[in-house]
């Protein structure tokens, strides 16, 4: 897969967290794989800046998205395949399979039978609490595709969920705590479809008046209707070398 840029320089106030320092700022405590695992998941959210990268299964990283007005969620999307590698001692694509499908064991040891691996990219909140939805996939050998989904769920208001305007969003690339048989390279896109709003919106709508002409003496109704249009579209992922058309759309149950 293309190496994917980022979508311009980070903001100062933007600050890509680790989860090997989330110890710092809370009781908040993850296993993270070594890095540099094979995995190569690039990962977006509406308000940030630049692309995330998980190159490492069982890895969590955390963006901070700065202090918007309003801040919704509304579901997540993209693609995601599986590649050639387990943990280890987990299993293995077996080469002498037509199909290359995951077998337990070792091909240099005593052989096991064919089994599935799994995958999945998630979100969480503030450090807090996860969103719902999120694209997951599971086969029994390299190069299973999700295909390109988007996954529509409860609309997150985060700024009225945590009564504070600071957001951070936490992607999660699956572990072992996820599933024994994680896939430990899988490649993909990842984006939160939401919108982050920097300041309240303009207040649009349309002044009514009930009569043309106005008489001493008289009364004459003027109403206001306030247009309270929404869109759960959300804003356009940043990714050079991938596009939202043709997703397929899986709408909240």
């Amino acid at each position: 897969m293309p190496k994917e840029g980022a979508a311009g320089s980070p903001e100062p106030a933007m600050k890509i967290i680790r989860l090997a320092l989330a110890a710092i700022i809370g009781a908040l405590f993850t296993t993270v794989a070594s890095a540099g695992t094979g995995a190569v998941v690039y990962c977006w959210a509406p308000g940030l800046s630049s692309t995330i990268l998980l190159d490492s299964y069982g890895q969590g990283i955390g963006a901070y998205a700065g202090r918007p007005y309003s801040y919704n969620i509304y579901g997540v999307a993209g693609t995601i395949t599986l590649g050639d590698q387990l943990p280890g001692g987990v299993g293995f694509a077996d080469p002498n399979d037509a199909a290359k499908r995951f077998r337990s064991g070792s091909w240099i040891g005593a052989l096991g039978g064919y089994i599935t691996s799994y995958t999945s990219v998630k979100i969480q909140v503030n450090w807090a609490q996860y969103y719902p939805q999120k694209l997951e996939l599971r086969g029994d050998r390299p190069g299973i595709t999700s295909g390109k989904v988007r996954k529509y769920g409860v609309t997150w208001n985060t700024v009225s969920m945590f009564g504070y305007p600071e957001t951070t969003i936490v992607f999660f690339l699956a572990g072992n705590q996820d599933d024994p048989v994680c896939n430990a390279n899988p490649n993909g896109y990842f984006y939160v479809v939401g919108q982050y709003n920097a300041t309240a919106p303009t207040v649009t709508g349309t002044l009514s008046v009930t009569s043309n002409a106005v008489l001493r003496g008289n009364t004459t109704p003027v109403g206001f209707t306030f247009n309270r249009g929404g869109s759960t579209t959300g804003q356009t992922p940043p990714f050079t070398t991938y596009s939202p058309v043709g997703e397929v759309v899986f709408l909240a149950n």
